[in-house]
C-alpha cells in the first residue's frame, strides 16, 4: 500500500516579546489534542507562502505581506495515515490580533519554553530550529 504525501505550511507569527503563537488541536481533527503552529494544506497549484498567507487568514483574521515570511526550515514525517512533508516559516510582521476562527485553545509561548508542550510529531523539529535561530 503507498501512503499518500500531504504537503503542509506552517508560520511561528513572533511578536515584538519574541513569543510565538501555538495553539492546541481540536478534539475532532485528526491527531487531537497537540500543539501545532498555524498553517495548513497546500492547495493544488497554490505555493507555500501563499499557503501561509491565506490560512493565517482563515484561521486567525490575520493579513501577513508575503514579504514577511522567511523560510526557516522544512521536515518530513510519516505518520500512521499518510507522510507529512512541512514547509516552516517565520513572521514578525502582520495586520491584525489573532482570533481562532475554530475556537483553538491559543497562546503565545516564549521559544524557550515551546519544548514543553506536546507538538505533532512532524513539529518538533521546528521547536529545535526555533530555539537555534535564537542562539545566533
Amino acid at each position: 500500500m503507498k501512503i499518500k504525501n500531504i504537503y503542509v505550511s506552517t508560520v511561528a507569527l513572533i511578536d515584538w516579546q519574541g513569543k510565538a503563537l501555538i495553539s492546541l488541536r481540536s478534539e475532532d481533527k485528526v491527531l487531537p489534542n497537540f500543539w501545532e503552529f498555524p498553517g495548513g494544506k497546500i492547495k493544488t497549484n497554490e505555493s507555500p507562502d501563499d499557503t501561509i498567507v491565506r490560512e493565517i487568514k482563515e484561521e486567525l483574521s490575520l493579513d501577513i505581506n508575503k514579504k514577511s515570511l522567511t523560510p526557516l526550515s522544512f521536515n518530513t514525517h510519516a505518520y500512521e495515515e499518510f507522510q507529512a512533508v512541512v514547509f516552516f516559516y517565520i513572521c514578525r510582521s502582520w495586520n491584525g490580533t489573532p482570533v481562532s476562527k475554530d475556537n483553538q485553545k491559543m497562546l503565545w509561548v516564549e521559544i524557550d519554553k515551546l519544548r514543553n508542550y506536546n507538538f505533532l510529531a512532524g513539529s518538533k523539529k521546528f521547536v529545535l530550529d526555533l530555539n537555534n535561530l535564537k542562539k545566533k
